[in-house]
């Protein structure tokens, strides 16, 4: 009986690889392949074997829930490079300010921007307590 058990194919699927022990992209080249087939396994599933409505919604919710994952990882890359070349430039302006003025009016430029900056951290204490 244990033998007629066996024959019957199992949905799993196993995948054993020896990762190199360096850690240099070309040590990982001989194994890439395999490594994309594996990622692509459960598209060709999924496009070829017969499932269950509720295991299809789950594959869609899944694959939906990573893109939008993707998608914010993304965005917020994005909005944090846009906030690096806006304060890059704001920097520009001010130094290109500065090196125009002479030093009684860049010592006073220095002064107000030094008391926004105290006044801007009290409205932050201010609204923390």
């Amino acid at each position: 009986m244990t033998r007629l058990d066996e024959t019957i194919p199992k949905k799993r699927l196993t995948l054993s690889l020896r990762l190199p022990s360096s850690s240099s992209p070309d040590a990982y080249s001989p194994t890439m392949p395999i490594f994309n087939y594996f990622l692509r396994l459960p598209d060709t599933l999924a496009s070829s074997a017969h499932f269950r409505p509720e295991v299809q919604r789950k594959l869609r919710n899944t694959r939906e829930g990573e893109i939008n994952r993707l998608k914010k990882s993304d965005e917020s890359e994005k909005s944090e490079e846009r906030r690096l070349d806006s304060e890059k430039k704001k920097k520009e302006m001010r130094d290109n300010r500065l090196k125009g003025m002479s030093a009684e009016e860049q010592r006073k430029f220095l002064e107000r921007e030094r008391e926004k900056g105290q006044k801007k951290q009290e409205k932050k204490m201010s609204r923390k307590a």
